[in-house]
């Protein structure tokens, strides 16, 4: 979504439908029924609601698209799905091409993403709106010396960790540093970045090669999804003096959601769309601020949302995460039962 702050959607693919050994196979090719400007307020599963009635059809938008860069200049690859850019032209084949695209009865040809056959590779990258500079720290795993990367605004780092325990740190403007503790898993992509001016980052768990006996609730359920905190023990870091919030979507059939923060310096409020596999670390000044959670879909199908007033308190840690499926939101602080965000809010402290 194009609003404030657009954090797009992290495609993990899942192609569900079964041919038979005697079908023949995916006939090659689409063609670009229309073209669509992406306009202000654009997500890529509303675009994919309106044209395809299914929210979960922008992985055609993005084949499309990316099938017809290799040939047409007027089309941007989307080479990072968790951002649409104000007036990209996107590719968007008639409703036939998208069924058959969905169903695996049409294939175009896709960019492989190269992922090192032991390490895991981390896309580190500033998405800085104001110029401002970011510095990324890593320390743990091989390393006897934390690395320290300086990512000038829009621009990003390739890492190739061996497999291992790690710890990442970012520095926002102002010196504000906060991260989390990772562990390296070989074959898969994760893709981070900073807006330092929001001290905003994100950690986007991408499918690599598949993974023996993972299947999908498992990938949303895996080590980069924002865990439950029952203990005061955390794999995070809030900067000195601020709360630190972790918010996660924990969908398994690739349903994104958007939380809406108001008050402190989001004012009426500012929307940050959580894909599944993503987490997001803020950093918050102490203070009393509202998290409101929507999905586009929950348990019986319809649009859902879940509001909560919390206090945001120095050095302390919070966590959101969704369950669109279940139509729930959960707030919790460490060592402290889990809250349930509800559909006409009410006040929590974290």
């Amino acid at each position: 979504m194009l609003k404030g702050l657009t954090v797009g959607f992290l495609i993990i693919l899942v192609m569900t439908a079964t041919i038979p050994a005697w079908a023949a196979p995916p006939r090659q090719g689409v063609a670009c029924a229309e073209d669509y400007t992406v306009q202000t307020n654009d997500w890529l599963s509303t675009i994919a609601e309106k044209y395809y009635g299914n929210v979960l059809a922008y992985t055609v938008i993005i084949e499309a698209t990316n099938a017809a860069a290799q040939t047409d200049p007027r089309y941007t690859p989307i080479t990072d799905p968790s951002l649409i850019e104000l007036s990209q032209v996107l590719c968007l084949p008639s409703a036939e091409d998208a069924e058959a695209l969905l169903n695996g009865q049409l294939s175009v040809e896709r960019a492989e993403m190269v992922v090192p056959a032991e390490k895991m590779l981390v896309i580190a990258g500033n998405r800085s709106l104001t110029g401002a500079n970011s510095v990324l720290l890593v320390s743990g795993g091989p390393f006897t010396q934390t690395q320290k990367y300086e990512i000038m605004p829009g621009k990003e780092v390739r890492l190739e960790l061996e497999p291992g325990d790690y710890k990442a740190t970012w520095i926002a403007v102002g010196g504000a540093d906060f991260g989390r503790k990772f562990t390296a898993v070989a074959g898969r992509v994760v893709i981070a970045w900073l807006i330092p001016e929001e001290s905003i980052a994100s950690t986007e768990l991408r499918a690599g090669r598949p993974l023996p006996g993972v299947d999908d609730e498992d990938i949303a359920h895996s080590q980069l999804q924002t865990p439950s905190v029952t203990t005061m023990e955390t794999p995070y870091s809030p900067a000195a003096g601020q709360a630190l919030l972790v918010v996660g979507n924990r969908s398994f059939a690739d349903i994104p959601s958007t939380l809406t923060l108001s008050g402190g310096r989001f004012g009426e409020g500012k929307e940050i769309q959580i894909n599944p596999a993503q987490e997001v670390l803020i950093a918050l000044e102490p203070g009393t601020y509202r998290a409101t959670w929507s999905a586009p879909i929950g348990q019986d199908g319809q649009p859902i949302s879940r509001s909560r007033e919390f206090t945001a308190k120095a050095n302390k840690i919070g966590v959101v995460w969704f369950e669109p499926e279940k139509s729930r939101a959960i707030l919790q602080a460490p060592g402290e039962p889990a809250v349930e965000l509800t559909e006409e809010g009410s006040n929590g402290q974290n």
